[in-house]
């Protein structure tokens, strides 16, 4: 095999495995990703992800159809393959994604090529090319499940419920987009006309250290490149592997806190959320900075009312 050849689709069934792929790998960025809507509300923010609402994003739109009959290409009318055959002869997406675990698999139909480039984020570019149809399978690791986000994008999880890759919506080269369809245990990604790209990326935390701050316990969180201004799927990513990480991080407060930070402060080096913080509305989350602080306690009923200049209680 050259070295800009791909291996055959089911070359992954006889022993192929990323080493083979390699030769495709560019060390090089090739696309951005678009700023989540919500980033526009969070400007002022500076926080977490968890228990403050998602940001509302439109669903991903599917394709527009012309008055011509759809084609009948064995690509567009590929018969679904179970999860297992899609773990045992597909692309390792953890492998692809510079990831040890396993983070479930992609295997292309026959007659469609895989291009993988790196994205240098810690994420990599995955572009798969083939005629207009379903141009591949996805499944989950093993005991997982995959879950559609509301922007498009998927997320992977484990037998444990973790996070383990999240893939972003496909998109063309000309723009128009693709999709995942969930088609019993697998996803049939769809190209409306022909070949997509889109992101995997799966270890979303690249660090978590307690310390102290503002007079109490505060946890810096370092996420992973690919996360910053990233898809639902890697908002999802790191918040459920953070938890994962550190349980206490799974509190409501501290993964509002989280979110607040994804959307508001993506080039911030690390994101401060504290346990000790309130549980408060988005409003108040947003007009904080994500640095909510609990209300003064009252004074206890039944204490005696400071003294007036001059003496004598104060008048109620």
């Amino acid at each position: 095999m050259g070295r800009d050849a791909l291996p055959a689709p089911g070359d992954y069934g006889r022993g192929v495995g990323l080493s083979r792929w390699a030769v495709a790998v560019t060390p090089r960025r090739v696309m951005s990703r678009a700023v989540p809507v919500g980033v526009v509300l969070l400007l002022v923010a500076c926080g977490p992800v968890g228990g403050a609402p998602a940001p509302t994003v439109s669903a991903a739109p599917t394709a527009s159809r012309t008055s011509t009959a759809a084609p009948t290409s064995p690509a567009s009318s590929a018969t679904a393959p179970d999860a297992v055959t899609v773990r045992d002869t597909g692309m390792p997406l953890g492998e692809a994604a510079h990831a040890g675990p396993a983070a479930g698999s992609l295997l292309p139909v026959a007659g469609a090529a895989v291009q993988v480039v790196d994205q240098m984020d810690g994420s990599v570019l995955l572009t798969v090319d083939g005629p207009p149809g379903v141009l591949a399978w996805a499944a989950p690791p093993q005991g997982g499940r995959a879950e559609v986000q509301a922007d498009g994008s998927v997320t992977l999880h484990d037998e444990a419920g973790t996070v383990a890759a999240a893939v972003d919506a496909p998109v063309a080269a000309d723009g128009s987009r693709g999709r995942w369809r969930a088609q019993g245990e697998v996803l049939a990604l769809e190209g409306p006309t022909g070949a997509v790209s889109f992101v995997v990326g799966s270890a979303a935390l690249e660090g978590a250290t307690w310390g102290d701050a503002e007079g109490g316990r505060s946890l810096a969180v370092v996420p992973a490149g690919w996360v910053r201004r990233g898809s639902l799927a890697a908002q999802h990513a790191l918040a459920s592997q953070l938890a994962g990480a550190e349980p206490e991080a799974a509190s409501a407060s501290m993964q509002a806190q989280l979110w607040c930070h994804v959307l508001g402060a993506p080039d911030k080096a690390s994101w401060n959320i504290e346990p000790w913080r309130p549980e408060v509305s988005t409003t108040t989350m947003l007009t904080t900075r994500c640095n909510p602080t609990p209300s003064p306690t009252p004074p206890a009923r039944g204490h005696s009312s400071p003294s007036r200049p001059g003496g004598g209680a104060a008048a109620p």
